[in-house]
């Protein structure tokens, strides 16, 4: 089975689209890497192989955008759960930015929605 994990042209649905997923992280990537790369010209497991392509490359254009969330943040089944360093690193440096108090500690969702609301009061 690990095998056939660690090779996608194995997988008996590689041959399918790829996952709105992929899709996204490969968009993120790309652009982080200056890559033109359109991921609807992929199945998953091209999709796989590229994703694993683009992260061995290095970053050129570290301002890269990961974009809208693929799932909506209130349907997650961790959104209750702690919030990320990474997602409260955010929040920190945003608040900061919109001349706001950083908030104290939050949940997944909570940090999630606060990011998009700081992202559209400091255009970052």
């Amino acid at each position: 089975m690990s095998n056939q994990l660690n090779n996608p042209s194995q997988w008996t649905t590689g041959a399918d689209a790829p996952t709105e997923k992929q899709k996204s992280f490969i968009s993120t990537l790309a652009a982080s890497k200056n890559a033109s790369v359109d991921p609807n010209a992929l199945n998953k497991s091209e999709a796989s192989a590229k994703i694993n392509e683009l992260k061995e490359q290095p970053t050129q254009n570290a301002d890269a955008s990961a974009g809208q969330p693929i799932q909506d943040p209130n349907t997650w089944s961790t959104g209750d759960d702690k919030a990320t360093g990474k997602q409260m690193g955010y929040v920190a440096v945003m608040a900061k930015k919109a001349g706001e108090e950083v908030p104290g500690q939050m949940g997944k969702t909570e940090a999630s929605q606060k990011i998009d609301e700081l992202k559209g009061k400091t255009g970052m």
